[in-house]
């Protein structure tokens, strides 16, 4: 039945494809206006649809540059949020919007990085004006930003998922791709991720060199800790070990959130899978917690990205099963590690800006 879906949408993606290779083409030759902001801006996107970790690797990024001492601005589309136009997420001292106003992804970004100036606006250059009028910030990352060409960036991040390269076989709506692999030779670098072995890096970079020379560098996502939601506390995720467990999610990819919670040993009495980007509401939640205590499970595990939308419900979490938020973190080996960061150098030493390191 798939097939046969996939197979009605085709002459469909022919079309998408044949746009996106027209809007670039106006791009390149200069039909189209590109806009420049006064700091450095750095691109992180991917040209396929959901489940990269695109989102851990903004992260990761922010606090590589807040570490040396810049102070970081954070511009999104703010997908699937109620408002339009820009809004401030976080002024770098406390969010101040929820993720139905701000959009899931820069909530979770605001939340997990404290310092950093977050922002959504769906037309980014505008957004990074709007920015830069209020908050004097040395580098803006571009959140999802490979798209979009109406704003200048210096350094191009792009993200391809090594577990899912059948993603890359054909364009929106048959497949995932969101433009052609071609594409690839827009970037300065590719990150791959969550690649499961040696062999599927090396597969994937194989596949990428057939479109570009730019370095390409992997990444693992590991889990870290584990948050009570009611208590805003970190539970180590060692104690879940002998535990078992029910776990929801409303993401694009609900298979790797399952995959990390079966390797670290931890029993599955249960999964319910709402689609992505779900606005939970009470009636979604006790319907959780039934299901977990029919499972027999000892406690409920949830996506970082899904608890964004669960704060407004705390009151309905004081519960027999204890919720638990399951936190994870980007890494890198030390040699990417330090291409990484001599190219993140590279471009804000280009801008010769003075920075105060403390």
């Amino acid at each position: 039945m798939l097939r046969v879906i996939i197979y009605f949408l085709y002459p469909f993606s022919v079309i998408y494809a044949f746009i996106i290779q027209v809007r670039n083409l106006f791009f390149d030759i200069g039909f189209f206006r590109c806009e420049y902001l006064p700091v450095p801006v750095i691109s992180v996107g991917n040209i396929t649809t959901g489940g990269t970790g695109k989102t851990p690797a903004v992260a990761f990024i922010v606090r590589q540059l807040q570490d040396d001492g810049y102070r970081v601005g954070v511009v999104s589309r703010g997908y699937k949020r109620s408002s339009r136009g820009y809004v401030l997420i976080s002024d770098g001292k406390s969010v101040i919007v929820d993720a139905e106003m701000g959009g899931d992804e820069p909530v979770m970004l605001a939340r997990s990085l404290p310092g950093a100036i977050v922002a959504v606006d769906e037309n980014r250059a505008r957004g990074g004006k709007s920015m830069l009028e209020n908050f004097q910030v040395d580098v803006i990352i571009l959140d999802d930003g490979f798209q979009h060409r109406a704003l200048h960036r210096d350094l191009d991040i792009v993200l391809v998922n090594a577990s899912r390269q059948e993603h890359l076989r054909a364009h929106l709506p048959a497949g995932r791709l969101r433009e052609s692999l071609r594409s690839l030779r827009r970037a300065d670098m590719v990150l791959v991720t969550k690649f499961d072995s040696d062999l599927s890096f090396t597969a994937t970079g194989k596949l990428i060199s057939r479109y570009t020379t730019v370095p390409v560098i992997g990444s693992t996502i590991s889990p870290v800790v584990c948050v009570d939601i009611v208590q805003d506390a970190g539970i180590p995720i060692e104690s879940l070990k002998t535990k078992s467990a029910y776990l929801f999610s409303g993401i694009a990819d609900p298979e790797n959130f399952y995959k990390t919670v079966r390797d670290l040993e931890i029993s599955v009495k249960g999964v319910h899978r709402f689609k992505d980007h779900h606005r939970f509401n009470e009636n979604d939640i006790n319907e959780i917690f039934n299901k977990a205590k029919a499972s027999g499970a000892e406690v409920i595990l949830t996506t970082e990205k899904d608890a964004v939308r669960l704060y407004s419900y705390k009151k309905l979490f004081i519960k027999q099963i204890p919720l638990y938020v399951l936190r994870v973190s980007l890494t890198m080996t030390t040699r990417d590690k330090g291409v990484l960061n001599k190219y993140m150098q590279q471009v804000m030493n280009r801008y010769k800006r003075s920075v105060n390191i403390n």
